[in-house]
């Protein structure tokens, strides 16, 4: 059975500190088609508060699919190089997991035996094989609330969310409670946000598609607009003001200034930096990203009514991104509420861990209603004994 051998394989790896793994590894940049299952070597530990995970569940994110095809590859390697790697072949995907924790370092704090989620920053080995490393402050113990698959999918998208919200001021802080924030999207990071916000007292207006609005009002929204209906544009302005607006759709900085509604500031997790320096080089495009920024804040400044929000706030635009920077702290928190059932994951499909290709496939086409998982304890199909674990 391939969970008795998992077992084995796991045990061999505790005693003797070393063994093989299967993983599921790109070879090159050219989409889902490089993506292969390599037996290869399982990752040693190289920091003192580095940890060995098994894992249970991995996580997908629309972010695999872009780095399949080398979104991001520059800056990516960059911080690959900083770290002191030159290794960019094989490519291990995925930024999401839960598992077990079979060996730590020193300095870490998870001890073996550790049931863990985590979360992978993206220039990392991740986490579609059998064991990954990572440093602790990017794990934690795992919420008893959630199982396996929803521990799994889980924290990528709410890490970056947290970092959302901090940049928008409303993380976990007092200024949230009362507070009238929009809510633009309703995607894994959309959904987090949502909760995070919800927990600290804040006023949640969610634009999504209309069947999406009794998962928006479960999760904590006050209100839920359709973003179909013919008076969404009229509904989005009039709505207002806004201490936040967290597009989560993809909308970009851009859109900021496209409406006459009143905001204190805008965030976005759609930004051309990587785009920029893919397309450009590093100090070019970064250079390019950095003036659109200047440029989106200019605009919406500009377009903002007269009586604006607050004669002490001066309307801006953000970006956000995944960090690790607060991982640890982030961690604690979305355990902690989870715990107290404020916090959840929607799964929409879990695949068996020999089935990554069609899994990523789902990805790619978009429009997921929850979270896409790779279960990696799934037993192996009887007639593929060569993938067993």
């Amino acid at each position: 059975m391939a969970a008795a051998a998992g077992m084995k394989v796991a045990a061999g790896v505790r005693a003797a500190g070393g063994g093989r793994m299967l993983a599921w590894r790109l070879h090159s940049y050219g989409g889902l088609g490089e993506l292969r299952l390599d037996n290869a070597r399982v990752p040693p530990l190289r920091g003192t508060d580095e940890v060995l995970v098994e894992v249970h569940a991995a996580g997908l994110n629309p972010l695999d699919v872009g780095m399949a095809g080398g979104y991001g590859s520059r800056v990516l390697n960059m911080l690959r190089q900083l770290e002191g790697s030159e290794m960019e072949f094989p490519l291990v995907l995925g930024r999401d997991l839960c598992g077990t924790v079979v060996r730590g370092g020193p300095a870490a704090r998870l001890r073996p035996g550790t049931r863990v989620w985590a979360a992978l920053p993206p220039h990392r080995p991740g986490a579609l094989a059998q064991f990954v490393v990572l440093r602790d402050s990017w794990a934690g113990e795992a919420p008893r609330a959630l199982d396996a698959t929803s521990a799994g999918g889980a924290l990528y998208a709410a890490l970056t969310a947290c970092s959302a919200l901090r940049a928008g001021g409303m993380l976990n802080t007092p200024r949230s409670r009362g507070a009238r924030v929009l809510l633009l999207g309703l995607g894994g990071v959309g959904q987090a946000a949502l909760q995070l916000l919800a927990a600290g007292g804040a006023q949640v207006v969610a634009g999504c598609a209309a069947e999406q609005a009794e998962l928006a009002r479960r999760l904590g929204a006050a209100e839920a607009l359709d973003r179909h209906a013919a008076d969404y544009e009229r509904a989005l302005e009039e709505g207002g003001p806004y201490a936040l607006v967290l597009d989560c759709s993809g909308a970009g900085g851009w859109a900021a200034s496209e409406r006459r509604w009143r905001l204190a500031r805008y965030v976005t997790l759609s930004s051309p930096l990587l785009r920029e320096t893919d397309a450009r080089g590093l100090l070019a495009g970064g250079a390019r990203a950095l003036a659109d920024l200047a440029a989106q804040n200019l605009a919406l400044r500009r377009a903002q009514p007269a009586e604006g929000v607050t004669a002490s706030c001066e309307p801006h635009v953000r970006w956000a991104y995944f960090s690790e920077q607060h991982a640890q702290d982030d961690i604690a928190l979305l355990k902690s509420l989870a715990d107290r059932g404020q916090f959840t994951v929607c799964v929409e499909q879990v695949f068996p861990w020999w089935d990554a290709t069609a899994a990523l496939e789902r990805m790619a086409r978009g429009h997921a209603r929850g979270k896409v998982v790779l279960d990696f304890t799934a037993e192996a199909p009887p007639s593929d004994g060569a993938r067993s674990f």
